[in-house]
């Protein structure tokens, strides 16, 4: 790569650095067309956009965090849902719907039966048993989940303003669309 580029590059990517840090409000520059949004602490990070979020729990997170990240999703928008697949003996399968989780199919294996639930956050019921779940997984190690809505740059700026009061949260990355070109524009922190 010609050096002149990539200076260039590495100041562009050093100023965009700057606008990282303060308020999810004046980082994000609503004006354009914002792709994707990355926001986090030590032991939580999110990668948001209008149709999913990849959320990422370290091992080491408190369930207060735990449940303040996911109630704070129910809050802002009724349609967040995580769909999770669970292998367990056949009459187990009410128990997980008696928490309100949706039996969307299942089937036959070796180790039992595979069920797949859908879990709507807007189901307090359904959501509390998923965030005791997620606090038992976790001492076991990280964790990834994917939780999908049908969400907006708006909604993902007040995930942002309410989950500002977690120790050390901050927006890390904002991915813009370029008009007219299918090339990206990634401001992040450095």
């Amino acid at each position: 790569m010609n050096s002149k580029i990539l200076i260039y590059l590495v100041c562009i990517n050093m100023l965009m650095s700057e606008n990282l840090y303060g308020s999810i409000e004046d980082i994000i520059e609503r004006s354009r067309d914002i792709l994707s949004v990355e926001m986090g602490c030590d032991d939580v990070h999110l990668y948001c956009t209008t149709g999913k979020i990849r959320l990422w729990f370290g091992r080491l997170t408190s369930p207060d965090v735990v449940a303040a990240v996911l109630q704070s999703f129910a809050k802002i928008d009724s349609s967040f849902n995580h769909e999770k697949e669970i292998i367990c003996d056949y009459d187990r399968i009410p128990v997980y719907e008696n928490h309100d989780y949706t039996l969307m199919s299942y089937g036959k294996t070796d180790d039992g039966y595979r069920a797949l639930f859908n879990i709507q956050f807007s189901k307090q019921y359904a959501l509390n048993h998923f965030i005791e779940s997620i606090i038992r997984e976790l001492r076991n190690g990280d964790i990834d989940k994917t939780i999908h809505w049908n969400g907006s740059i708006d909604r993902i700026i007040l995930i942002g303003k309410e989950l500002e009061s977690i120790d050390s949260w901050n927006i890390s990355k904002v991915e813009y669309g370029m008009k007219n070109d299918t090339k990206k524009k990634i401001c992040e922190k450095g």
